[in-house]
């Protein structure tokens, strides 16, 4: 899914909701999609942290019961195309997307939801739009969601999206991490599109969502506190029918509570694997002088099968001033 987060910007200027969103939208079309994004007003280094954890692939499988599973999809098969959705791509061919049709009205726009998926630690949704929408120069519609209400500390919990044309409607995609340590086998997504086009409203689902088998590791390693005093320890490993969590815990000095934890992994040959989703926080608390994050990276494959152990390199973003 293309997007960018205006969270920030949404939150802290004080001047009503539709001139902002309006000026946002003003400055995307005025915009050069093909330059590079403009550098923020902090520093980042990379640090190493220590030394690379070995995480063996699970064994212990759990299998709750799937509902309403399709047995072929080829036009949701092309929505995940369209988006690039590796792990929506990989379930669909495993007949593993569970259909849905549930459609919300309002000012003469239809949004329905008409697919979604569960796998470990990640959630897909896939969705149609049509009426009197206003399109962009390059074809697409943007709309504005919230997830879980927009709470604060979820990541990604306000995001822009854009749907693309087919035949006589738009179609979108959204792809997050469940943004809780805990992964229910049964529960419902709550997500609320608060804009398409130009058009304000509300278009209001609780999407089901059913946890497809997967299977979890308990891992007990911790990396050696580094230069910037912080201390990853590794959780759990979730290894889904079409995607690999990894689940972490970090603690950081005070000063940096807004430092971030990046992984690289390499499998048993070596050879990198790729990180879709990395640094995602899920809780947050302060002890003492110490910030303590439940972190989660996401690899769009199951690793079962594919090698005999992850090696995992943490390494910490410093934000400075």
């Amino acid at each position: 899914m293309e997007k960018k987060s205006f969270k920030e910007a949404y939150e802290s200027i004080n001047v009503p909701n539709e001139d902002v969103f309006k000026a946002i939208i003003n400055g995307m079309n005025r915009a050069n999609f093909n330059t590079p994004k403009p550098k923020k007003s902090f520093k980042i280094y990379v640090w190493s942290i220590g030394v690379a954890a070995a995480i063996f692939v699970a064994s212990s499988f759990i299998s709750p019961s799937i509902s309403n599973v399709m047995a072929e999809v080829p036009i949701l098969g092309k929505v995940y195309a369209t988006f690039n959705d590796v792990i929506g791509r990989n379930l669909q061919s495993q007949s593993l997307i569970t259909e849905l049709n549930k459609t919300t009205s309002y000012k003469g726009i239809d949004v329905s939801i008409t697919s979604a998926y569960y796998d470990g630690g990640v959630v897909g949704v896939t969705f149609k739009v049509k009426g009197d929408l206003r399109i962009q120069k390059d074809g697409r519609v943007v709309g504005f969601y919230e997830i879980f209400n927009g709470k604060e500390g979820i990541s990604d919990s306000k995001e822009l999206v854009y749907m693309e044309p087919s035949e006589n409607n738009f179609i979108g995609q959204i792809q997050l991490s469940y943004p809780k340590t805990e992964l229910p086998s049964n529960t419902t997504f709550p997500l609320e599109f608060k804009r398409i086009g130009d058009t304000e409203g509300s278009w209001r689902f609780d999407v089901p969502i059913s946890q497809l088998p997967y299977e979890t590791e308990k891992i007990d390693k911790q990396s050696i506190q580094g230069i910037a005093g912080v201390q990853v320890h590794f959780d759990s490993i979730i290894t889904g029918k079409a995607s690999t969590a990894i689940n972490y815990t970090a603690t950081f000095p005070i000063e940096g509570k807004h430092d971030q934890v990046r992984l690289e992994v390499y499998d048993d040959k070596g050879n990198e694997i790729a990180i879709s989703n990395d640094g995602i926080d899920l809780e947050t608390i302060k002890v003492n002088d110490r910030i303590i994050v439940k972190g989660r990276s996401i690899i769009p494959e199951s690793l079962k099968g594919n090698t005999s152990y992850i090696e995992v390199h943490p390494k910490v973003a410093l934000s400075q001033p």
